[in-house]
């Protein structure tokens, strides 16, 4: 599939992350991988450089998982002019190949819009992802009149046509991914979502995500956004 690149921001990764871009290869021949100022991952930094297809890009201090995006969606824009668009991974193994094939074939056919990995909280999840999914989803639907089954999965698919408006779109963390399901509502853009698997690794501790602090920022962002982004006529 060599017309989808994958992005997958990165921060203070792993060796899972190698093996997560073998088993994407499978699929996949471009991958964008961004160090968000990673200080002790030199090693598998150099191991993910080497690998066929790679690009590494890398931010000498940690900007956050918005500003990494945006810079993987400007090098797409400038240095990859085939590209249908990209699908966005989480570095810490928790998206299955088939998964990620799945929203890179949404991708492609739905040009124009957003498509979602969405997970279903099934099973064994730890509580308060459980709880903050819940909440999000519903208070998203409250302000915006879109229910999305998953407002915070990190698997989504961007097609070409609307990576420089991301690139353009304010927020550097964790809330600009809810700023871009906002700004797609007001344009009366609903998301394609796809159902994937609901996966956590060792409860879900290599997450840098905060619950507090990053749940609090993202909800703000929601509030905030739902109010200031102009409606579509």
């Amino acid at each position: 599939m060599n017309d989808i690149i994958v992005v997958i921001p990165a921060y203070e990764p792993d060796d899972s992350l190698i093996g997560l871009i073998e088993r994407l290869g499978a699929d996949f021949d471009r991958f964008i991988v961004v160090d968000d100022g990673s200080k002790t991952a030199d090693a598998t930094f150099e191991r993910v450089a080497g690998m066929p297809g790679v690009t590494l890009l890398r931010h000498e201090v940690n900007r956050g998982k918005g500003a990494a995006l945006k810079t993987a969606f400007a090098k797409v824009i400038a240095d990859f002019p085939d590209a249908a668009g990209v699908v966005t991974v989480d570095a810490d193994g928790q998206h299955l190949p088939e998964d990620v094939a799945n929203v890179a074939k949404a991708t492609r056919e739905n040009p124009g819009r957003y498509t979602l990995g969405v997970r279903a909280f099934s099973g064994n999840v730890p509580l308060r992802s459980r709880f903050g999914n819940a909440w999000s989803r519903y208070f998203f639907f409250l302000l915006t009149g879109v229910m999305i089954y998953d407002t915070q999965t990190g698997l989504r698919g961007m097609p070409r046509d609307l990576l420089t408006e991301l690139v353009a779109m304010p927020g550097d963390r964790y809330e600009y991914e809810m700023r871009m399901l906002v700004a797609a509502a007001r344009k009366k853009l609903k998301p394609v979502q796809i159902q994937i698997k609901t996966v956590y690794l060792n409860d879900n501790k290599a997450s840098h995500f905060n619950p507090i602090r990053d749940s609090l920022r993202t909800q703000l962002t929601l509030l905030h956004a739902a109010f200031t982004t102009p409606r579509a006529k």
